[in-house]
């Protein structure tokens, strides 16, 4: 199975916050995020659907909330048999990156940055004598998805901390924090991988100045 790197970044961002729903002989793909801030990453989403499954991917805004769908039974059946992807409820903890892309540093930089852009998080923190400290958090219910992103990441020598874990009084589900501190972490994030949300970009690049 041929592999582009606009496929390898749809998979990173429905790790994220994409589903997968096959049911009753429907099958659908979607999409959620930030009404506010995410607007202008889902105009570079429906591009990259559009580019990369041929299909219409039509922006739906609602309450606080922004969302695309796609109904298309061949492409949710690619992205379950050929790469493995898990669909329904409770996939965020089963979740990994497939191995045919995890394998390739030129496509899985791509999957990292989709799964960035979306549970992802970039901002500073106060340290002794520093008073803006950069930090960049990628939030996963998947233990085994936070161990593989923390052994690609180390084998291309970014300096990634203890994996934290956490619940909220709101969820039954551990959340697993994958840390990179520092400039030159974000640094290096910025040139290897980089961001295509406008929204984190813009905050990674303000904090490197």
């Amino acid at each position: 199975m041929k592999i582009s790197k606009e496929l390898a970044e749809l998979v990173g961002i429905i790790m994220g916050d994409g589903n997968i729903y096959r049911k009753y002989n429907k099958y659908r793909i979607g999409f959620v995020g930030d009404i506010v801030n995410d607007k202008l990453y889902f105009d570079y989403i429906k591009s990259l659907i559009e580019k990369e499954w041929k299909k219409e991917a039509r922006i739906f805004i609602g309450g606080r909330g922004i969302r695309i769908v796609i109904n298309s039974k061949e492409t949710c059946l690619m992205l379950i048999n050929d790469l493995g992807l898990p669909f329904g409820e409770g996939k965020g903890e089963k979740v990994t990156i497939p191995k045919i892309i995890a394998k390739d540093w030129n496509l899985v930089r791509h999957t990292i940055r989709g799964i960035i852009d979306t549970d992802g998080s970039v901002f500073v923190s106060k340290k002794p004598r520093i008073e803006k400290y950069p930090c960049i958090e990628i939030s996963t219910t998947s233990p085994k998805l936070a161990e593989q992103l923390k052994q690609i990441l180390e084998e291309r020598g970014f300096r990634v901390n203890k994996i934290r874990k956490s619940m909220s009084k709101l969820s039954k589900l551990v959340t697993n924090r994958i840390v990179l501190n520092g400039k030159e972490n974000l640094r290096k994030l910025v040139n290897e991988i980089g961001f295509s949300n406008p929204y984190k970009l813009e905050r990674a690049l303000s904090y490197l100045k």
